[in-house]
């Protein structure tokens, strides 16, 4: 495996000469040369996934918002298939790379700088199996030669700008072969990967037969027999250890075309069983020294360090646990400086009800007694749900990219409205898509549909969502909400059955919301606002 990596990185050679700005880069933050690193996600008024293929008409205003809040930097997260559609050979989305530009453009206007998060898994954008692009980059030379090209280009486009910042992968978009790799058992397949990815040659040079018989539960009698650990074999430490070093190689080959790039390292533990049925936690503490990166970066939670069995806990007992794993990021990094890029002192993900989470009234205590922590332990923090959002499956829904992923019918068209594209709906005409099976999944229980519309006079829409049909009446201009109870995602139309031509933007449909309690949906200010800019005053 390293042996392909290292190929890889020579095709495709050195990296761009760095730029001296006037900004400062996340090596002067490091290193104490420049301020406190304070930095909110942006993904404007949809979500990550569609921010890519969206206007943003508003971007100026919401840029203008962050700088007003007490943030001086904001994270970008860029989808690697996005930017990069095709990848033998490779192809590149015209559009998204225009954007970034205009984003750091209209960033550098607000005085502020600018993080990438590099490889984002993902997004609509592509029509290959984004995850096998993932699973590629362990053995396939051609797919490893495609990311360097996709890094190297963004390193160059990205620096070209004075406010640009730095980078840095993360454990999280590369963990999904993780999961799969467990359900390939022991057959011909899962052998065969298990030698192509480096996985058998790991083990190889760092386990005997013996122990590794011990460790599986069954006879190896040599190492061809090897295959990924399922995830109650105590041969998964095994598999955790290898792709870690993986995760390793990845950023060091990366890092010959993007300098200074830096990886999100896992904080929490993976359990592993052992045989005499104890669990112990894995840590991934291997990742942390990040090659030749000034600082490590790294996701922090409030659930990290309690038992997450429902717990509703104080600030003051949430504020004991952050310097524990602060100190150890330290430690094991070799001392690198820690940027907290996601930080998680709310989180209303579904599954994770269970996790330890703030009372109500504790949320404010929290942050106000947070900031000094960082600032004596972090060279800078990230927020990661600035603005709420709902999960949209919808391609395009901004009408950026023109009429792509729509069908349009009944002579309707795309124009302007309000400073923006958007689609004319003439009587007896509609416009539908797709949604098929995104790679987000419907994981609410009711969908929503939401998007604006204005008609003269009162005319009637009428809204299908997976085989589920729903009418409302427009008059003037109003934003539609249309919720669907118990409603399968399917393909989504919009139509007209009576009255004038409608107007109809920023189409929405989602089943889920995450909140943040800093922006609500619509803009608008949540609870933790408040706390959050006085959080940053402090830093």
């Amino acid at each position: 495996m390293r042996k392909c990596l290292l190929i890889a990185a020579a095709a495709i050679g050195t990296a761009a000469v760095l730029f001296t700005t006037g900004f400062a880069r996340a090596e002067e933050h490091a290193s104490g040369e420049a301020g406190y690193l304070k930095s909110a996600t942006y993904y404007s008024d949809d979500w990550v996934i569609n921010f890519w293929n969206s206007e943003s008409k508003h971007m100026e205003e919401e840029l203008a918002q962050i700088r007003e809040d007490g943030f001086n930097n904001i994270i970008l997260a860029v989808p690697w298939r996005e930017f990069q559609p095709g990848i033998s050979p490779c192809t590149y989305n015209d559009y998204a790379w225009e954007k970034l530009d205009r984003v750091m453009n209209a960033a550098s206007a607000q005085n502020l700088s600018v993080m990438l998060r590099v490889g984002y898994t993902w997004d609509y954008a592509g029509r290959d199996n984004v995850l096998e692009r993932y699973k590629k980059l362990m053995y396939d030379v051609s797919a490893q030669k495609a990311w360097m090209e996709y890094v190297g280009r963004l390193y160059e486009r990205a620096s070209a700008h004075e406010n640009f910042c730095g980078g840095f992968l993360t454990w999280e978009d590369f963990w999904n072969f993780t999961d799969s790799s467990a359900d390939l058992g022991n057959t011909v397949e899962g052998r065969r990967l298990a030698q192509a990815s480096g996985y058998t040659d790991y083990a190889r040079a760092n386990y005997s037969l013996e122990e590794l018989s011990k460790m599986y539960g069954h006879s190896i009698r040599s190492y061809e027999e090897l295959y990924f650990p399922d995830q109650s074999s105590y041969a998964r430490r095994v598999f955790y250890e290898f792709y870690d070093q993986f995760l390793n190689d990845m950023l060091v080959m990366s890092q010959t075309v993007f300098p200074g790039l830096s990886m999100e390292v896992r904080l929490d533990a993976d359990p592993v069983n052992r045989q005499d049925g104890i669990k112990e936690g894995f840590m991934h503490t291997s990742t942390y020294p990040c090659g030749s990166a000034a600082y490590t970066s790294a996701m922090y939670s409030v659930s990290m360090g309690f038992e997450n069995k429902n717990e509703r806990v104080s600030a003051a007992e949430a504020l004991e646990k952050a310097p524990v794993f602060f100190n150890r990021l330290r430690v094991y990094s070799g001392g690198k400086p820690a940027y907290i890029d996601q930080l998680l002192f709310t989180d209303n993900t579904i599954g994770y009800e269970h996790n330890a989470q703030l009372q109500d009234d504790q949320k404010a205590l929290y942050l106000e007694g947070l900031a000094p922590i960082l600032k004596n332990m972090t060279m800078g923090y990230g927020i990661w749900t600035y603005r709420d959002y709902g999960d949209n499956k919808l391609f395009n829904a901004q009408f950026a990219l023109g009429s792509e992923g729509w069908m349009l019918s009944g002579g309707s068209y795309l124009t302007e409205w309000e400073g923006s594209k958007a689609l004319l709906l003439l009587e007896g005409g509609s416009v539908s898509q797709s949604i098929g099976n995104r790679m987000t999944g419907a994981i609410g229980e009711n969908a929503f549909v939401r998007f604006k519309a204005e008609s003269e006079d009162s005319s009637r829409i009428t809204i299908k969502l997976g085989g589920r049909v729903r009418t409302v009446e427009v008059q003037g201009s109003r934003t539609v909400e249309v919720q669907f109870r118990g409603c399968r995602v399917g393909d989504l139309s919009i139509s007209v059955s009576g009255g004038t031509p409608v107007y109809v933007d920023d189409i929405q449909v989602y089943t889920f919301v995450t909140q943040g309690e800093l922006y609500n949906l619509d803009g608008t200010e949540g609870a933790c606002i408040e706390a959050l800019r006085r959080m940053n005053q402090n830093l």
